[in-house]
């Protein structure tokens, strides 16, 4: 056999020309490209979702367990809302577990809008809902293709199988911020104004009906006029009938206490039989006055030792004071034939036999009474509270023109405040109604419209109604911005807050 040169140079230029095989490797690897940028994409949008849907959950979550306290529940009725909430807007059966514990990762607790912590001594207002789905809860949120960057990591070998996501919604029952309950016409049914009323920045309209405000009145910047639907505004809401209405207008839902529970709060308070803190603020910076007209009535004045004191009279003892001693709190009982306490002269300056004359000008003191109140034209009441428990279907509180309660116009003294409390109407007239002063009532209020033409000025005149609030024409109304006292009802909301060191949505990979 003969033998042949193989010509090496020629094989060696063949093997280094042969490519084939090579698109099949490059093809593979920009497959692998496409699937980790398509799996970063679809991982990335998997993680946006999960987010999403904690972060809703746990808001929604915590607003429901706030309601139950706004509406009087306590921690186990907020804790319940909280948890069924979750389970109806992610079903553990479909979602997994979303709680490392739910007994720790659904609190009830104080919120301090003042510090923005949550936690701490006061009452519980808020509730605060984590959520997650993570190594904590036993239910990560796994990756589909974002796993094989893990073959073309070259450092510490990151777990890109699934996704450790944690959020955290917080609800509290709080105060509002636009409005001050101290300032400002609050109706839970109608409120109706007529027109040619001005008011100043910082005071407030409310109503969880609607506003009814034909033309004419004027909205300073910074005021409010809100009510849950604009609608209901009925196109009055607006600068071409109001001016200044468009800008103060919004939708609003106040959570308004119950005016009834209130009211019977403030009664126990003063009569001691219940927390008496508001009793005892009241009467900080009240003088104890002169005691002989209580004694000359036969009041034992030996025993009356301290400030706010209670005493006890009949309404013909009360009303036979020629003067009323300041500094007390006087609880006075109307029985037989007797359905009303009148402060001033009685109607048509016609002296009643034992009429004292001493509710004619009455300052400082506190009065509890189940009688009706009714006012004089020569009565004058300031720096008082007086709460009436007489429930009726007719007006418990009337007044004739002339008289007023409250302070002059411009007077903000939070220590000079007056107070009328009442579970049954009240119809007054546009006057008597003065500054510095909040009536609460557990019905209707209507102002009448003044005898003159004059304008009326308020500062610092807070209506609050369980029913509708009529107010007739030409009034200003500014702000004191006194605080709330406890006597005023405090107006809250329920809204979400970010307390400090509160996380909205967190997410990570495992590092090994």
């Amino acid at each position: 056999m003969g033998s042949r040169a193989i010509n090496t140079s020629r094989t060696s230029r063949r093997i280094l020309h042969q490519e084939d095989g090579a698109g099949s490797v490059f093809g593979i690897f920009a497959v692998v490209m496409i699937l980790l940028l398509g799996g970063v994409a679809l991982d990335a949008t998997n993680l946006w979702r999960y987010q999403q849907m904690l972060k809703q959950t746990a808001d929604v979550a915590a607003h429901a367990g706030t309601v139950q306290l706004a509406s009087g529940g306590d921690a186990t009725n907020a804790y319940n809302a909280a948890f069924a909430l979750v389970e109806a807007n992610m079903p553990q059966s479909w979602y997994g577990n979303l709680f490392a514990n739910p007994q720790a990762d659904i609190e009830v607790v104080h919120y301090d809008p003042d510090t923005d912590l949550l936690g701490g001594s006061g009452p519980l207002n808020a509730v605060a809902v984590t959520l997650r789905r993570d190594g904590d809860s036993g239910n990560p949120v796994p990756t589909y293709l974002l796993r094989i960057a893990d073959i073309m990591n070259m450092g510490d070998s990151t777990d890109l199988s699934q996704w450790n996501v944690k959020t955290r919604g917080v609800a509290a029952f709080v105060g509002t911020k636009k409005c001050v309950s101290t300032d400002g016409l609050y109706a839970q049914g109608e409120l109706n104004l007529t027109s040619s009323s001005d008011f100043g920045p910082g005071y407030c309209l409310h109503s969880q009906d609607k506003v009814w405000m034909p033309q004419k009145n004027a909205f300073a910047k910074g005021t409010g006029i809100s009510m849950p639907n604009l609608d209901n505004c009925g196109g009055k809401c607006d600068d071409a009938a109001n001016p200044g209405a468009t800008s103060a207008s919004f939708e609003r839902n106040l959570i308004m206490p119950n005016l009834s529970d209130h009211i019977a709060s403030v009664e126990q308070a003063f009569l001691g039989t219940g927390d008496t803190a508001i009793r005892d603020s009241f009467f900080r910076d009240k003088p104890l006055g002169d005691l002989s007209p209580l004694a000359a009535i036969g009041v034992n004045t030996g025993s009356i030792t301290q400030k706010g004191q209670r005493i006890n009279l009949s309404q013909s003892d009360f009303e036979s004071l020629t003067k009323i001693p300041s500094g007390l709190m006087y609880n006075v009982s109307c029985s037989g034939g007797a359905k009303s306490i009148q402060f001033g002269s009685p109607k048509g300056n016609t002296k009643k036999s034992g009429f004292g004359g001493g509710t004619i000008d009455v300052s400082d003191v506190a009065v509890v009474t189940n009688c009706a109140l009714d006012f004089g034209s020569n009565a004058k009441v300031a720096a008082s509270m007086i709460l009436t428990t007489l429930e009726s279907s007719n007006a418990s509180i009337t007044a004739s023109s002339g008289a007023m309660v409250g302070t002059a116009t411009g007077v903000c003294d939070a220590s000079a405040q007056s107070v009328i409390l009442g579970k049954s109407d009240m119809n007054v007239p546009a006057d008597f109604a003065g500054s510095n002063v909040g009536f609460v009532i557990d019905g209707d209020i209507h102002l009448s419209a003044s005898s003159s033409s004059s304008t009326i000025n308020h500062s610092g005149l807070s209506l609050h109604a369980s029913g509708q609030i009529k107010v007739a024409a030409n009034h200003t109304f500014d702000p004191c911005s006194n605080p709330p006292s406890g006597l005023i009802p405090a107006l809250k909301v329920i809204r979400h807050v970010v307390p400090t060191g509160n996380f909205f949505v967190t997410a990570s990979t495992s590092v090994n």
